[in-house]
């Protein structure tokens, strides 16, 4: 099959040109995937629906942008530092219908999924059958990515243990910008047009149950914003934005149930907004529930990138048993 015959070339290529043991570092930009496609089927209904299911909108940003950025090349041009980009989709007519997924191929780490399709139609069913798998497994390659870099520089005194019982793994540039009496705490890392924002904040075991009803959790919510997120002017506080329904999900978060949250917040009697996300978790070996909020102020700027990094920094985390007096 020709397609399996251009993959065996590349590979051949990379096995003379290093020992057959070495696979180098993958590049790339965080949520960015390499497409390899000639460029007849990219400009066909095909790269239409690799548009469709793997560029899609964001959920939760006031603006749209993509999941992930893409970027095609054909066949021809897939050699040397393009094989080592972390995430790459191969797309091509063959005369058997197939979907390959490889790990670690040609670089390290590496996600790499295979479609072939007798015709235009079979490759299109293809992508509609495994967009969901192959967005999960991205996404998972691109947390672990973000979570690899941020260890880089990560902030070593972190309060979160003493205060909460818990840590997460966050860049240094974070600092402590308010403590509750106990139980919450906010982190602040300034950018260059406004700030990146964490909230961990303890509650009751029973408002766990909470995440099951949209309703509940915003008041639960817009409950702390107003005690504790005040904004510049009197009587001004952070709360959901009312405009936009949130998007919440069950998820599970460093081996925790948990309800994770997308959506808005503004300041209400103010004029500041931006895009959130929260996650309730249920600390089973504490007996009570953890919420985690992240929500980002950067007006006139791509925010994708900010929500993913506090995405990155909660599924990092990791509980303890709470010591006797705190």
């Amino acid at each position: 099959m020709r397609f399996k015959f251009l993959l065996f070339l590349v590979f051949l290529n990379s096995c003379n040109n290093a020992p057959s043991n070495y696979k180098p570092r993958s590049s790339g930009n965080i949520n960015t995937v390499t497409v390899i496609i000639n460029n007849d089927l990219w400009s066909s209904s095909v790269g239409s629906a690799i548009r469709n299911a793997f560029a899609s909108e964001f959920i939760g940003l006031p603006q749209i942008e993509p999941i992930f950025n893409l970027k095609q090349m054909p066949f021809e041009a897939f050699s040397g530092f393009s094989r080592e980009s972390r995430n790459i989709i191969l797309i091509q007519k063959a005369n058997k219908d197939n979907v390959i997924f490889e790990n670690d191929k040609y670089a390290q780490p590496q996600f790499l999924v295979a479609i072939t399709g007798k015709n235009q139609t079979d490759i299109i069913q293809s992508i509609e059958t495994n967009k969901k798998r192959i967005i999960t497994l991205i996404k998972k390659n691109e947390i672990r990515e973000k979570q690899r870099r941020i260890k880089i520089s990560k902030l070593e005194k972190n309060e979160l243990k003493e205060f909460l019982s818990l840590d997460l793994i966050m860049p240094s540039a974070y600092k402590v910008f308010k403590k509750g009496v106990e139980n919450i705490i906010w982190f602040q890392r300034e950018t260059n047009k406004g700030t990146v924002n964490v909230l961990a904040y303890a509650l009751d075991e029973k408002n766990f149950s909470k995440g099951n009803s949209l309703s509940e959790l915003i008041k639960l919510r817009d409950s702390v914003g107003k005690s504790f997120v005040p904004g510049r002017n009197k009587n001004s506080y952070m709360i959901t934005e009312e405009a936009y329904e949130p998007y919440i999900k069950k998820t599970r978060v460093g081996g925790f149930n948990a309800f994770e949250t997308r959506g808005t917040w503004e300041l209400k009697n103010d004029f500041m907004a931006g895009p959130f996300i929260n996650y309730l978790i249920k600390d089973t070996i504490n007996k009570r529930t953890i919420s985690l909020e992240g929500f980002v102020f950067s007006p006139s700027s791509r925010k994708r990138e900010l929500i993913f990094e506090l995405e990155s920094i909660f599924k990092s985390l990791r509980i303890y048993k709470k010591q006797e007096g705190n």
